[in-house]
């Protein structure tokens, strides 16, 4: 059997974004590929997601150098006046006040950013933005274990599983061989029925590791509306805007 997943790592200023192909006829060796079409990983179908991504680090020269040019860190850009927060739009102030740090404070439903007054311009934009990330990152972690909480009784497999909260660009949540949950943080940014659908779905897969008829049938005694949900959380895909 034969199942696929996606990971990243930051090597330097460059991510480097890999499939990892787990397999269970595989016992022992890792290999790895690299071309302008990607990066994948084939291991076997137990090897902790740690030991493959200390396995990509190590190639990581190699894998630059095989590989079309690696997507370097963006420029820091002003945030937007809006961002989305629960499905909502939450109005964004940006300023200047008595703080020793970036202080970031949510009052329904505006997210107010005070940067210490003796910010340098040149990097305030990036601080900014990465202060609202982390609010949200910690938001993340709050909703996302609310929700795996709310539906372990109806999917959980042995002991609660480690939950990871991440920064994936290509997905919103994975369920790992050895039964580690990822999610990604901007889930929060989501109407809560489009995070609980995600989830939902990566709680099945530590019964049905595919997505076949099986896996679909499972999720969808969970949420009836499971289609429905799939497609609101695909017409959003690509739109968030950090």
């Amino acid at each position: 059997m034969e199942f696929t997943e996606h990971d990243w790592i930051r090597f330097g200023d460059a991510v480097i974004d890999y499939e990892i192909k787990r397999s269970t006829r595989r016992h022992k060796t890792m290999e790895i590929s690299a071309g302008p079409n990607g990066v994948r990983v084939a291991v076997p179908a137990i090897t902790p997601s740690e030991e493959v991504a200390a396995f990509v680090r190590n190639k990581a020269h190699w894998i630059l150098a095989h590989t079309a040019a690696p997507r370097a860190s963006p420029e820091p850009s002003k945030l937007p006046s809006s961002l989305p927060y629960l499905g909502r739009q939450v109005n964004v102030v940006v300023g200047n006040g008595c703080v020793a740090d970036v202080d970031v404070r949510f009052r329904p439903w505006e997210l107010q950013v005070f940067l210490p007054l003796e910010t340098d311009e040149a990097h305030a934009a990036g601080r900014a933005r990465s202060a609202v990330a982390e609010w949200y990152w910690l938001r993340a972690c709050e909703h996302v274990t609310t929700s795996v909480d709310r539906w372990w009784p109806d999917l959980g497999r042995d002991s609660m599983p480690e939950i990871h909260i991440g920064d994936q660009r290509k997905r919103w949540g994975s369920c790992a061989a050895d039964g580690q949950l990822r999610f990604n943080w901007r889930l929060v940014m989501l109407a809560p029925r489009l995070l609980d659908y995600v989830v939902v779905h990566e709680l099945a897969h530590l019964t049905e590791r595919n997505h076949g008829p099986a896996f679909w049938a499972l999720v969808e005694t969970i949420l009836p509306d499971v289609a429905e949900r799939k497609r609101a959380l695909r017409s959003v895909e690509g739109t968030l805007p950090m």
